[in-house]
């Protein structure tokens, strides 16, 4: 075990909170409710928010090009990037051009990890996303994709994609929950996507798509597509079975890490613990330095995800530690309905 008393056993796996990470934890700790103070100011500005532009006194601009919406209700990672590069491969199949509007790291415009995993299409990142939408189609795009969408009201979209990750479904408003918006939001979505179905056991599976199933909503579900192993540089293609019985340390700078734990406990590895950095970590040549060495320590091979791996790549040697790839797939049934609806949304947009 590496030696720090932020460690906590989770299912024999021990949790490292690293440079901060517990106050993404909070909400859900046993200390949550030391922020219910904020609870209801929170509450109300955003069901005040989404009631003005319900009722059209906060308008939805138009910008000309079909918008497909990718979000959630939750914060931190549900899986929105692999559903955004599924479809951006659906739409250039069908001659589109598409685009990805993102936030942006903290909002500020530099290119943030999940940027640079997307090599689909063109992506820009701004805090204003109508201006960067504009960019986008003088560009060249004839389509765009709102990448962590759902709240970002100000820009019309033609078709809303809500994520809802299995493993943290929902868990109460900002900031005692990891929640956004009520689950009542869900009116407003065209499509509801189960994602990490295949990390939770049958009967919580089954639960939580009754109650997805409640809303009205047609209701689709990711699955594991193909996953790989590969170095920092991403070359070097290996199975997953190359780890089999052998000693693991995971690292991760993710919204919800436990998608990523869970996998990785999946698999026929002896994984001996998980450190946690914040979301969108930018790591440092000390944290690095510290991987490696705690690698060393319990003589395990570091595993970390793409996104990581693009921000500790410059910083490690290239067989520091291996990458985990993971695909997403889609039933046939769902894949079917879900270009119908595409379709859909390009020739109502075409057709003025």
């Amino acid at each position: 075990m590496v030696n720090s008393p932020a460690f906590s056993q989770v299912n024999s796996l021990a949790i490292h909170w690293r440079r901060g990470r517990w106050r993404e934890e909070l909400p859900g700790s046993a200390w949550r409710w030391l922020l219910a103070p904020a609870w209801l100011p929170y509450r109300l500005v955003t069901g005040l928010r989404n009631r003005l532009y319900d009722l059209g006194w906060l308008p939805a601009l138009r910008l000309g090009v079909p918008v497909f919406s990718v979000g959630n209700l939750a914060a931190g990672g549900t899986g929105k990037t692999p559903v955004v590069r599924f479809l951006a491969e659906l739409l250039k199949t069908h001659g589109e051009h598409p685009a990805v509007l993102m936030r942006g790291y903290r909002g500020d415009g530099d290119a943030n990890d999940e940027a640079r995993t997307i090599a689909e299409c063109p992506v820009f990142c701004a805090a204003d996303r109508v201006q960067s939408g504009h960019q986008a189609i003088a560009a060249g795009a004839t389509c765009l994709l709102l990448d962590d969408g759902f709240q970002h009201r100000r820009l019309h979209r033609d078709l809303d994609l809500v994520l809802i990750d299995a493993t943290r479904p929902w868990s109460g408003l900002l900031p005692v929950g990891y929640d956004r918006e009520p689950r009542a939001a869900l009116a407003r979505a065209d499509v509801i996507i189960l994602t990490r179905g295949g990390l939770v056991d049958a009967a919580e599976r089954g639960r939580i798509r009754a109650c997805l199933t409640a809303t009205g909503k047609p209701l689709m579900e990711l699955s594991d597509g193909e996953s790989w192993l590969s170095d920092l540089a991403g070359s070097g293609r290996q199975p997953l079975e190359l780890l089999r019985g052998q000693p693991v340390l995971l690292a991760s700078g993710l919204g919800n890490p436990c998608g990523f734990e869970r996998s990785a406990l999946g698999q026929a590895w002896h994984v001996l613990a998980s450190w946690r950095y914040p979301d969108h970590y930018h790591f440092t040549a000390r944290d690095a330095s510290e991987l490696t060495s705690a690698a060393q320590r319990l003589n395990a091979t570091l595993v970390i995800t793409a996104k990581d791996a693009v921000k500790l790549a410059p910083l490690l040697p290239t067989t520091a530690a291996l990458v985990l790839h993971q695909r997403v797939d889609m039933a046939a049934a769902d894949k079917a309905v879900l270009k119908a609806m595409v379709l859909s949304a390009l020739a109502r947009v075409s057709q003025g």
